[in-house]
């Protein structure tokens, strides 16, 4: 006879099989977790652990768990986050601007606005081609617009989209939207320092995070590490600029290629330049994975919690678009 475990999700309880998946008895019950690919990366899923045990679906230590994977072996107790509740909405292509040789700057005009978390993304079909995800973010220059969504998109030749933006896909582009989705987004109230490290277009949900962040305290101490490849990608200097104007924001701009432009822009891995961490510390990272890996292990290691949001490669391209149930999409995971 198998062991039946209690399992209280929200305070909400109902029975499960020892064993069993913990999002699929949760869906079973009636209890609605947010889930997506199902496998261990996109994120969504992942709740915390508050008394218990699990086996899988989280790294020794982490009491953060990914529902899909993680199987009941006791009784749980089990929180999830409030995030805004995933809608679909028709919308159009409002703006194309080349931001850096390989960087498209896509804004999507919307019926209404869509609410989310900085550091969130959302899917986005574009007519006629298949659907990818982004992170919305807060606009380079000037005020943001609630009925605009600002896309970073790396442009690949051999992509399925990107290759098409400014050519089959103009101005006016009808566009399905569906989100937002995600759990590396910014927790507010945090009272210590807050260290931000971005690569390539991973600086769009990390933009979004900083200046959220400012909104809310402009006071509180930011360290924004930002890489790119090479110079020419460094497309957002304007803005990080106007964030380096606050007391006690720092920015640390990397790139790979040797280059003797200016000093105050360091060679290597974006690694190479984190400060030390320590627990007090909230860490966000996002673009690619080997880097995203590198800082949270890094974080795990200092006792800093860290949120991260790797873009995951798909066939020959890295559009961030993460890996559910197409296989392409950036995955999002927090610990």
């Amino acid at each position: 006879m198998r062991k039946i475990c209690k399992v209280t999700v929200n305070n909400e309880p109902f029975l499960a099989n020892c064993g069993e998946l913990l999002l699929d008895w949760a869906l079973v019950n009636g209890v609605e977790l947010p889930h997506d690919c199902r496998s261990g990366i996109c994120g969504t899923c992942r709740v915390r652990l508050v008394e218990g045990k699990v086996f899988g679906g989280h790294a020794p230590g982490d009491d953060m768990i990914h529902a899909c994977q993680a199987r009941i072996v006791s009784d749980l107790e089990i929180t999830t986050e409030d995030v805004p509740e995933p809608v679909s909405m028709a919308a159009h292509v409002a703006r194309i601007v080349r931001l850096a040789p390989d960087v498209i700057g896509v804004d999507v005009k919307l019926p209404r606005p869509l609410r989310y978390l900085p550091g969130q993304y959302c899917k986005v079909q574009f007519r006629d081609f298949p659907a990818r995800f982004y992170s919305p973010t807060y606009p380079l220059e000037g005020r943001s617009d609630d009925y605009l969504l600002h896309y970073h998109i790396r442009r690949f030749y051999d992509g399925s989209v990107s290759p098409a933006l400014g050519r089959q896909i103009g101005i006016g582009h009808r566009v399905k939207v569906t989100g937002p989705s995600g759990s590396a987004f910014l927790r507010p109230k945090h009272s210590g320092r807050l260290v931000l490290v971005a690569s390539g277009t991973g600086f769009a949900p990390m933009w979004s995070v900083a200046v959220a962040a400012i909104m809310e305290r402009p006071q509180r101490e930011i360290i924004f590490v930002v890489a790119a490849r090479r110079l020419q990608s460094l497309y957002m200097h304007g803005a990080l600029c106007r964030l380096a104007l606050f007391p006690n924001v720092t920015i640390i701009l990397t790139v790979s290629e040797p280059q003797r432009v200016s000093p105050a822009i360091r060679i290597g891995r974006p690694t190479d330049h984190l400060p030390k961490l320590s627990p007090n510390d909230l860490v966000y990272a996002a673009g690619a994975p080997a880097m995203t890996e590198s800082v949270a292990r890094i974080a795990r290691t200092a006792g800093a919690r860290c949120h991260t949001d790797p873009f995951v490669p798909n066939a020959n391209t890295f559009e961030p678009a993460a890996a559910r149930r197409s296989g392409q999409k950036a995955a999002h995971a927090s610990w």
